[in-house]
């Protein structure tokens, strides 16, 4: 479901951040310096949108600024955590004067995957096997489908892959094949580990 329309300044970076997730960027050249020195002059949020070769990708994750460290090197390292993912509609790559770009964007709610139960399932059995251990119900009521992503350790491209997905059920599919995925291969590292103890 789209959520709001808006302009964003944009952050084009071989990364892909998914809502939820944390991560620490290297901030060196000048129009990045800028748009951060922006965002923290206004309070505001950014995008980052996916560059592999040369190619942005058509969407990518509004992040905002937790924390910034400045560098002897004289570069900054600047911690951001994902907040929603969005597709780009039309981007420019220079928003003159300013030295950075910005897109024209539309933004989508999260949606808690207590009500999609094929989900919820699937992610219950993932983490119990991992885990050890049975997790309460009332303990995964408010974990979204990207919280679920975030324990997945998914690639760069999964994670494109998962945000460009158009429907809730599009993506739920996704991250239940992906943690099918898992338990599969889990399961075979746990029999490869017992038969090598007895032989």
């Amino acid at each position: 479901m789209v959520r709001n329309r808006f302009t964003l300044p944009i952050f084009p970076l071989n990364v892909v951040v998914i809502p939820g997730e944390t991560r620490s960027l290297r901030v060196y050249t000048e129009c990045c310096r800028e748009l951060i020195a922006d965002c923290l002059a206004n309070q505001a949020s950014f995008g980052i949108a996916y560059m592999k070769e040369g190619v942005l990708s058509h969407h990518g994750v509004e992040v905002s600024i937790c924390r910034i460290i400045h560098l002897p090197d004289g570069e900054l390292e600047v911690e951001v955590k994902g907040i929603q993912s969005f597709k780009i509609l039309q981007y420019t790559k220079v928003l003159k004067p300013k030295l950075y770009g910005a897109a024209s964007i539309e933004l989508y709610e999260d949606e808690n995957i207590s009500s999609r139960y094929k989900l919820f399932r699937s992610f219950k059995k993932f983490i119990k096997q991992i885990k050890q251990q049975e997790i309460p119900v009332e303990a995964l009521t408010n974990t979204s489908i990207y919280k679920v992503a975030n324990l997945l350790d998914l690639t760069n491209e999964e994670k494109l892959q998962l945000i460009s997905l158009d429907t809730l059920k599009e993506k739920e599919d996704f991250l239940i094949a992906k943690i099918k995925l898992y338990s599969h291969t889990l399961k075979l590292e746990k029999e490869l580990r017992s038969n090598f103890k007895f032989n």
